[in-house]
């Protein structure tokens, strides 16, 4: 949903209320270029989006001894000495990690994060015993 949900959003406004406001009003033009104008907007907004977060978004394995990260069709493990910094982001339900000499990574948890307790998964339990251990 996070990596495709603008894309799917931008699609839906360029191609489904565009043409909607067009077939509706088609004698009004000079009136309806300003309505055209913020969903046309709003859309280039959300596919500049996907394409900013479509690299970033991982899928990423975790392991009590290893981290696993798929990178363009191949798999490649990490230590969890290799990690700078994991930290979850609550309100988005997003981990973010950041890897010696990578770029930020970011990875959805694979079990619900509620934003008052935060992930209570077995991967969040185990995320939480390295960060102690690690001093992450």
């Amino acid at each position: 949903m996070f990596k495709y949900g603008p894309l799917a959003f931008g699609l839906l406004i360029l191609f489904g209320l565009i043409p909607l406001i067009i077939s509706d009003h088609s004698e009004e033009w000079p009136a309806i270029l300003l309505g055209l104008i913020i969903p046309f907007v709003i859309s280039v907004l959300l596919f500049i989006l996907f394409f900013w977060i479509k690299d970033k978004l991982k899928y990423v394995a975790i392991g009590k001894t290893k981290l696993i990260v798929k990178k363009g069709g191949e798999e490649i493990e990490y230590s969890w000495l290799d990690v700078e910094s994991i930290s979850l982001d609550r309100f988005w339900g997003l981990y973010e990690l950041k890897l010696k000499n990578e770029n930020i990574i970011y990875f959805t948890p694979y079990g619900t994060v509620w934003w008052l307790t935060g992930d209570n998964s077995d991967m969040g339990a185990i995320i939480n015993k390295m960060k102690k251990e690690l001093q992450l």
